[in-house]
């Protein structure tokens, strides 16, 4: 009985939910088994990312395909033992190929070729995005218009006298999730004045002790932007961050004698603060040469207007205390009045093991930002103050995986780490539209070997 064509992958201590992050190695064997003589010319063992994305609010519904990773193995340089000299696949006969792949720290510069608006632009884009819309029953919050894949792809080539490349007859592909772990960039440069951007790190508000009585004064409050939150290399946790509130109140006359005469009760307490985590995932059609989460009137360098999904569903209560000498009356001439205070407030992102959080990225079709909105209940009369802060979220580089010796007695293992690890291809970047098919599931063992 004649067996089945297939490739099998098999990646060594792999399972469906495994990470790789940067610098992780990615090893194991492939098994071909053909049920008849097979001629080859090449046989390709790929590492590939692909992005792609899709518009439905255009007539003609584009999808976007960027193939911005493809690293090829050299097994007919490496191991020209494994494979027929003769160019011919016997039926019946295994052939087992290993392979050894490195997640890249990036990806190489003719990855992002357009014109970008700043140098720091092009820098992200040529950082890996993480997996998205592929991670089995977990949810990172991404829509389905929108999906980075990574896979290990395996082709039996041969060439033919009517097309000028070779075609492929034989392929298997396997999946790989993937969270590459990067250094925390700068803060944002947010303008405290800018009331059309996504961010907002300043309020304020008139104070009063019912919604019809007058008002006892002005509090305003200014946050200063969080550090990253940093995630295990698995995104199955995550760091505590802290945010640092300054609060600045101006009493009316009336509440300013007051507390002049020592009742500082009339000061207004922060009874709670609640927070809710954003995230964005801005998505085009074409290549995105500005940061989608900055002020849109200057983004001419996005061709064609950027798409947009929201992920609100993680709310949280944040504990917060206030500085030991509580409010403080600040002498200045232009505001003689004036008290301020300081905030401490420390929170911890949500965790749920049917979600997942992806890093802050930004590549050429995709991105990824977070936004925390925090809200903060003061005063008598229980009035709210929202602020909008970036928030950063950025992975755990892991240890490296990659042995420094090779253990004794393990033969298999000593030739899996013997392989020259590959290079880079060159990228490419393809559209193409379909009619007939309308979901975005992109199979990654379609369309890889280029």
């Amino acid at each position: 009985m004649l067996c089945r064509a297939r490739i099998a992958i098999h990646i060594t201590n792999h399972y469906a939910a495994k990470v790789y992050t940067t610098d992780a190695p990615i090893t194991g064997e492939a098994v071909i088994r053909v049920p008849r003589d097979t001629h080859f010319d090449r046989i390709a063992i790929q590492f590939a990312g692909v992005a792609a994305t899709r518009n439905y609010m255009t007539p003609e519904i584009d999808q976007v395909l960027h193939h911005f990773l493809l690293l090829e193995m050299p097994v007919q340089k490496t191991h020209p033992s494994l494979l027929p000299t003769d160019g011919i696949l016997r039926a019946g006969q295994m052939y087992a190929l290993p392979f050894h792949f490195v997640v890249p720290e990036g990806l190489p510069f003719g990855t992002c070729n357009q014109r970008c608006e700043h140098p720091s632009v092009r820098e992200h884009h040529l950082r890996l995005p993480p997996t998205m819309r592929a991670w089995g029953d977990r949810d990172d919050g991404s829509p389905d218009t929108a999906r980075v894949q990574y896979c290990i792809s395996v082709s039996v080539l041969q060439r033919t006298a009517f097309m000028p490349e070779p075609v492929s007859v034989l392929r298997g592909h396997r999946e790989v999730n993937v969270l590459p772990a990067y250094a925390e960039d700068a803060p944002l440069d947010v303008e405290l004045g800018d009331k059309g951007g996504e961010y907002k790190l300043a309020a304020f508000k008139a104070l009063r002790k019912t919604l019809v009585s007058r008002r006892i004064g002005t509090v305003a409050v200014q946050a200063a932007q969080p550090a990253a939150v940093v995630l295990s290399s698995d995104a199955r946790e995550a760091s505590q961050a802290r945010v640092a509130l300054n609060l600045r109140f101006v009493p009316t006359d009336r509440i300013s004698e007051i507390i002049s005469t020592g009742d500082e009760a009339s000061l207004p307490a922060v009874h709670s603060i609640t927070a809710k985590l954003i995230a964005k995932t801005y998505y085009n059609t074409s290549h995105m040469g500005a940061f989608p989460d900055r002020n849109r009137a200057r983004h001419e360098l996005n061709f064609g207007a950027s798409l947009y999904y929201s992920d609100s569903s993680r709310a949280m209560n944040v504990p917060f205390a206030s500085a030991d000498k509580g409010w403080e009356q600040q002498k200045e001439a232009d505001e003689p009045r004036a008290w301020e205070t300081t905030l401490n407030a420390d929170f911890q992102l949500p965790m749920d093991h049917r979600k997942i959080l992806l890093p802050t990225f930004h590549s050429c079709l995709l991105s990824r930002t977070y936004t925390l909105r925090l809200v903060l209940c003061i005063g008598p009369g229980r009035t709210n103050v929202a602020l909008s802060l970036p928030l950063q979220l950025v992975v755990q580089a892991g240890p490296s995986a990659v042995p420094l010796h090779v253990p004794p007695g393990n033969v298999s293992e000593c030739e899996e780490m013997d392989v020259a690890l590959p290079t880079y291809k060159d990228h490419v970047f393809v559209q193409k539209r379909y009619e007939d098919e309308v979901h975005t599931h992109i199979s990654l063992g379609g369309g890889i070997i280029l």
